[in-house]
């Protein structure tokens, strides 16, 4: 649609929601932003938030996708900080992924004394009544199957992700193995290229994936590669351990606070992908590392992670605001 007619169909949301608030006299508004790309979610969920203020209605802020660009943007922008400290920095409460999300919104300008609740993202456990994990260890002696599970995009660690596996197919030609990549996105044909002109074997792109594909990789899939460069707290990871993956990822975001070098994680700071192939060579040639690591996670995201116990955590927090 034309940038007119969207104009108009937000200002019309924003009427709606006003009026709402007055006519249904809600108490709490909850908001869901993300601090990436160019912000439009930023700049979209801040008139919302304007609007609660002015109503003197509890405004709770639940940030979910972090990307440091846009928050250096902030930073750096006058006009975006002041826009900042007078929409979010006055919510009530704020839900983050990770301590590490606290301590920057603090120092973009949100008061100590704020509420601050650690949250995590969902793990999608809609398929956990068929997993075996003991049929999945007997299939990863035979055939490895690597997932990235993620949007198709270089800030994604996509090319990482290839170029790792690419080596370590190379260095370890004995293994048999093979790198699921599910997903779509704005660098997929550029990928899929990237993969042609390298002559890569083994690699499956299956495009966006839901209801019986999804179910399928989960189940199917042994260790989740997802290089990625910058994130809050990914779903896939929280996916990959109910699913019984190790992870190897990059120590970013809300990651670290989540998982633990060795206990059931590979995760680095570097974007060098043969690091990544390292790790991919220490969990393929070692059956009990990957099996405890495996068991572990399983167990962590059954306990935390799944729609079930984030949903209650989150209930909890906003009956706590009524008040």
């Amino acid at each position: 649609q034309s940038s007119i007619i969207n104009a108009f169909n937000l200002f019309y949301k924003y009427c709606r929601f006003f009026f709402k608030l007055i006519r249904y006299r809600y108490k709490v508004v909850v908001t869901n932003p993300s601090l990436e790309g160019k912000g439009k979610s930023f700049y979209r969920e801040l008139i919302f938030i304007l609007i609660a203020h002015l109503l003197n209605r509890k405004v709770i802020v639940f940030f979910r996708g972090w990307a440091e660009p846009f928050e250096e943007k902030i930073r750096k922008s006058k006009l975006i900080s002041f826009l900042f400290r007078v929409s979010y920095a006055r919510a009530n409460k704020f839900i983050v992924l990770g301590d590490v999300f606290k301590k920057k919104l603090i120092s973009l300008g949100v008061p100590e004394e704020t509420e601050f609740f650690i949250e995590t993202t969902v793990a999608d456990s809609r398929y956990i009544k068929d997993l075996d994990l003991e049929s999945k260890f007997l299939s990863f002696e035979k055939e490895i199957n690597f997932l990235f599970l993620s949007r198709i995009e270089k800030i994604k660690g996509i090319y990482i992700a290839i170029d790792a596996f690419n080596d370590f197919i190379n260095r370890f030609p004995e293994r048999k193995c093979s790198l699921i990549i599910a997903g779509d996105g704005p660098d997929s044909s550029a990928v899929a290229e990237y993969v042609e002109k390298k002559m890569i074997k083994n690699i499956k792109f299956l495009g966006f994936v839901s209801g019986e594909n999804k179910r399928k990789v989960l189940l199917e899939s042994h260790v989740m590669l997802f290089p990625s460069y910058t994130e809050g707290l990914p779903n896939t990871i929280l996916e990959g351990m109910l699913y019984g993956m190790p992870v190897i990822s990059r120590a970013i975001g809300g990651i670290p606070e989540v998982i633990q070098q060795n206990v059931n994680c590979f995760i680095t700071d570097s974007y060098d992908p043969l690091v990544f192939t390292e790790f991919l060579i220490n969990i393929a040639s070692n059956n009990t590392l990957y099996k405890n690591i495996s068991e572990t996670n399983h167990q962590l995201a059954l306990k935390k992670f799944t729609s079930e116990k984030v949903k209650d955590r989150i209930i909890n927090i906003l009956e706590g605001c009524k008040n």
